[in-house]
């Protein structure tokens, strides 16, 4: 056995040490006899550890949110937005933030009810899954999901994005799916080039057709959206780079 293998042997791995860490704080509080105290202790030991090495607290807390809900209700899972904003398109229609280091969830609320949310992955590891469908941010490309191109929005002013909406059917309550890429300080040069040229083209005022997205459609997504309102509406919630910066990039 060489020194590393010694060495490797001798030192406790990452997640012994956490359990035993764990046991050790139950076993202090059970012997001042404070065992509510002791289940939390745990209980947020447990969460902070899968937190920081997983995405799989956010993923559930994600997987909570139904179009539908009311925003009482949502606000009772996931606590109060950092941030809000009207609607200029629909007038009945606020949106609401909320933002840590790895997701940005917008909550589009009609009549204090959930008309649509999107999910945008702040870190390239966030694999978040589509509902009604089998994309997964950070991972699908938008080709490999949708061959059809329906409905597109881009801009490289105030925030670069490129967004395809498309009609979800009968089972999925005829929502609309929207999906696409979303700049927050994270994209490639490659990825920004390609919204920059597709921009440039319409700004000139040039017909595009689909074989002009091949390129742009073989990115991977980084947002996505469900609603049950337009999907014009849905794009129009994304923070411009002021605004996100403005609310958390602190």
């Amino acid at each position: 056995m060489n020194n590393d293998d010694e060495q490797n042997a001798s030192e406790p791995s990452f997640w012994v040490k956490m359990h035993s860490t764990a046991f050790a704080v139950a076993a202090i509080m059970l012997s001042l006899g404070q065992w509510n105290d002791t289940k939390d202790v745990v209980g947020m030991l447990y969460e902070s550890v899968i937190t920081n090495w997983t995405n799989e607290v956010e993923y559930e807390q994600i997987s909570q949110i139904k179009v539908g809900q009311t925003h009482e209700y949502i606000q009772s899972l996931i606590g109060v937005a950092q941030a809000s904003k009207s609607s200029k398109v629909d007038a009945n229609v606020t949106f609401y933030y909320y933002g840590n280091n790895k997701y940005l969830l917008t909550l589009a609320v009609k009549n204090e009810r959930l008309s649509g949310y999107s999910v945008t992955g702040l870190t390239e590891d966030f694999y978040a899954e589509v509902p009604f469908t089998e994309l997964v941010l950070n991972n699908s490309t938008i080709s490999e999901q949708v061959t059809e191109l329906e409905n597109y929005y881009t801009d490289n002013g105030n925030l670069d994005y490129y967004v395809e909406s498309h009609s979800l059917g009968r089972n999925a309550m005829f929502y609309t799916l929207s999906f696409g890429i979303v700049n927050y300080g994270l994209l490639g040069s490659e990825t920004l080039h390609e919204i920059s040229e597709l921009n440039n083209k319409l700004n000139q005022g040039e017909d595009l057709n689909v074989a002009d997205m091949a390129g742009i459609r073989m990115l991977k997504p980084n947002v996505f959206a469900i609603s049950e309102i337009n999907a014009d509406v849905m794009v129009e919630g994304l923070l411009t780079r002021f605004e996100y910066n403005a609310y958390f990039n602190n």
